[in-house]
């Protein structure tokens, strides 16, 4: 007999979360959105913090729309979000204030301030995490500078989806794919590097217990299961709660090798690896290992991604020129290759505000053509987004020393048709793309391998395959990218 169960996912995004209800019998998946919000962001005092709470509320309304379309019964629940931010909380488990966004401006010079306490060479050796200074440590480090030093007074700290799993079932653990994120843990032991919270006096009592994805946190409790009408005894699973990680368990591989590359508001490009790969060229090339499934090392390269046409369509929206993603794609591909590039990583691309005329800056300041038309400028942000896949595609072969036969695109990005066509161009290799919601895919995915229903990663990469609609891209023109990559090295190196 076929068995189908249905599980709960929730996806936070830097924009927006999604309730989605997966169900699984043998070989194939069937997902259902039931409810899309706004991750809410305020500005106070001229800082931009999460309102965590407003975010947990259409939550529950998410669960109670789930029930009211599936009935009581589901094999578990799971959230995943963005990494590296967290919240605090007082012995008796209130929020210490709103959780600061990673965007916030008081992360400026934060790096270099950590440099003077542990050498950069020392953090890298015992992390072996990318230098952004979105990470969690320099949060903390800047918290600690706070005229009220709130670190001071907590009694835990909760990265965000560790914090949802709390105000779902009361526990309190700390899932290591998203503990991975922090500049904080030890890659070798699946922990917390202990010795470098000691370093720079960060208060040991506040950080949890980690535990491996795929785990069984505890029950939904009964306030929230009696308003939502789901059954009590639901489990709240820790799955893949970094929503890369998520992704990456998604990739439908089989055989070969393979790169990935998670494409959102943000680009992660990678390979999966047994074990950690830290060392000079790792660090060189600022590479990063995270947490994946199932012991697995996720070594990749964070790249902004289409947060930067995200920012100037906010912007443009503003001067009455509406246009959503598709549009934009359609006027781009109708461009002439513009041979005039941005750095995606640029720190003035971090934070938001006027994206258009910090392209125009940059373009500007390197001695670039640059035109101010919509079509131009989002072509302009595509190109670089390739070239910088590209740089990062080689670094991954280098770094390895192994070839890769083709990179597998997941996530919401591979709607843009003509970016994973200039993506296999950039690259010269094969572009498969699928599935779109490899985030929820993975989330989806780890519950059933913790309750048993999937019996590991290779199960669930089967029921990727057989459930999704996955499009190749072959190269097409390669000649324009090998023309052009000394001049976007030249400008990296600037």
């Amino acid at each position: 007999m076929r068995e189908r169960r249905r599980y709960i996912a929730f996806d936070l995004g830097a924009e927006s979360g999604r309730c989605v209800v997966g169900e699984l019998e043998e070989d194939q998946l069937h997902l259902h959105e039931v409810h899309r919000f706004p991750t809410h962001t305020v500005t106070y005092n001229r800082d931009l913090f999460w309102d965590i709470l407003a975010v947990f509320e259409h939550m529950k309304v998410g669960l109670s729309r789930a029930q009211q379309e599936f009935g009581s019964t589901f094999g578990g629940i799971s959230v995943d979000t963005w990494g590296v931010d967290y919240v605090l909380l007082d012995r008796d488990g209130w929020l210490l204030g709103y959780p600061h966004h990673y965007r916030s401006g008081r992360l400026d010079g934060m790096m270099e301030k950590a440099f003077k306490v542990v050498p950069r060479e020392k953090i890298y050796s015992r992390t072996g995490i990318q230098f952004m200074q979105i990470n969690t440590l320099y949060q903390l480090l800047a918290e600690k500078e706070q005229q009220l030093n709130l670190l001071d007074v907590a009694d835990q700290f909760l990265l965000m989806p560790d914090f949802f799993h709390y105000l779902l079932s009361g526990i309190k653990k700390a899932e290591y794919t998203i503990v991975s994120t922090t500049q904080l843990s030890d890659p070798w032991r699946r922990n917390w590097a202990w010795e470098l919270i000691k370093d720079f006096g960060l208060p040991e009592k506040i950080f949890p217990e980690v535990v491996e994805p795929g785990t069984l946190l505890g029950h939904l409790l009964p306030e929230i299961a009696e308003k939502s009408g789901i059954q009590a005894q639901t489990s709240v699973i820790a799955g893949a709660s970094h929503d890369t990680a998520a992704a990456v368990a998604s990739v439908p591989a089989s055989q070969g090798s393979w790169a990935y590359l998670s494409s959102g508001t943000w680009s992660l490009m990678g390979v999966e690896l047994e074990r950690p790969l830290i060392d000079q060229q790792s660090l060189k090339r600022n590479f990063t290992n995270e947490g994946g499934v199932l012991g697995t090392t996720r070594f990749l390269k964070n790249i902004m991604g289409f947060w930067i046409l995200q920012e100037c369509r906010r912007a443009w929206e503003k001067d009455g020129k509406v246009y959503d993603y598709n549009a934009l794609a359609s006027f781009a591909s109708h461009e002439r290759p513009t041979e005039a590039w941005i750095d995606p990583n640029d720190k003035r691309f971090l934070q938001p505000g006027d994206m258009p005329g910090k392209i125009i800056s940059f373009l500007r300041e390197t001695n670039q053509t640059c035109r101010d038309e919509i079509g131009w400028i989002t072509r302009c942000i595509l190109e670089s987004l390739a070239f910088k896949y590209r740089m990062t595609f080689k670094e991954l072969e280098e770094l390895t020393g192994k070839p890769i036969d083709r990179l597998h695109a997941v996530g919401g990005g591979i709607r843009n048709e003509l970016l994973c066509q200039m993506t296999a161009d950039a690259i010269n290799r094969e572009v498969v793309a699928g599935p779109v919601e490899g985030t929820v895919v993975g989330n989806i995915g780890m519950q059933a391998i913790a309750t048993g229903q999937l019996t590991g990663i290779e199960a669930l990469r089967n029921v990727v395959r057989k459930s999704s609609d996955l499009k190749s891209y072959q190269p097409k023109q390669a000649a324009y990218w090998e023309k052009h990559e000394e001049s976007y090295r030249s400008l990296l190196a600037g």
